[in-house]
């Protein structure tokens, strides 16, 4: 399914008057997944486990030098 340029570009400046920064792409999967009837609270909480693995991932890479 595809949107209108102009509903991915009002998600974007929402998402940065929220103070959230993403590539592009992402905001097309989340308008995907919104179009397909996913709750708003379930990519919510889809997206916090992502960042949270994402954290955890950098962490273990770049372990701090005692």
């Amino acid at each position: 399914m595809t949107f209108p340029q102009a509903h991915q570009v009002e998600l974007i400046a929402l998402a940065e008057l929220a103070g959230i920064s993403a590539v592009p792409g992402v905001y097309r999967i989340i308008l995907e997944l919104l179009a397909l009837q996913i709750s708003p609270e379930d990519i919510y909480i889809l997206l916090k486990q992502i960042c949270s693995q994402s954290t955890e991932n950098q962490a273990s890479d770049n372990p701090e030098e005692v």
